[in-house]
């Protein structure tokens, strides 16, 4: 079974006004209650252009995600926690993602390293156990590396 793990800047965005988004995104961090949050995050991500190019077949076939609990990762000013102030004032969005093949993955932790201020973008990170069933690892050497062992051994007694 092979597994395909995609992680970075996908560079995908939020069809969605910069106002509303932020505004929307604001709101998150201010309500307490985590089902709140969460439908507000999917109010949002209704709008995410990686999604839609997934579910219509556009791009990253058969590929998934994990939940997406975390704030976008992009577009702040750096060394901030603000969203764009430039006079470019780009939307907030997930640009920052993990892919993967669904089969024999499962998701731990899927989440932002939202102090990581350095740059423009938030890193994102997930933890993942891949089964490897029906696929046989070979841990002993094969018989060239037993060849070249034997020759290099008798290399060194000569």
């Amino acid at each position: 079974m092979d597994h395909v793990v995609i992680c970075g800047d996908l560079n995908y965005r939020l069809d969605l006004a910069r106002e509303f988004a932020e505004r929307t995104v604001n709101a998150i961090d201010k309500v307490k209650d985590e089902t709140q949050a969460k439908n507000i995050r999917t109010s949002l991500l209704r709008h995410d252009q990686l999604l839609r190019t997934i579910s219509e077949g556009r791009a990253f076939t058969d590929f998934a995600e994990g939940e997406i609990q975390f704030p976008p990762t992009f577009k702040f000013d750096k060394g901030t926690l603000d969203y764009d102030t430039s006079h470019k004032q780009r939307i907030p969005a997930w640009t920052d993602r993990i892919l993967f093949r669904p089969n024999g993955v499962q998701v731990h932790e899927y989440n932002s390293v939202q102090d990581a201020m350095h740059s423009d973008h938030r890193p994102v990170y997930a933890t993942l156990s891949l089964n490897l069933v029906g696929k046989e690892v070979n841990t002993k050497p094969t018989k060239s590396r037993r060849r070249k062992k034997r020759t290099n051994e008798a290399k060194k007694t000569k």
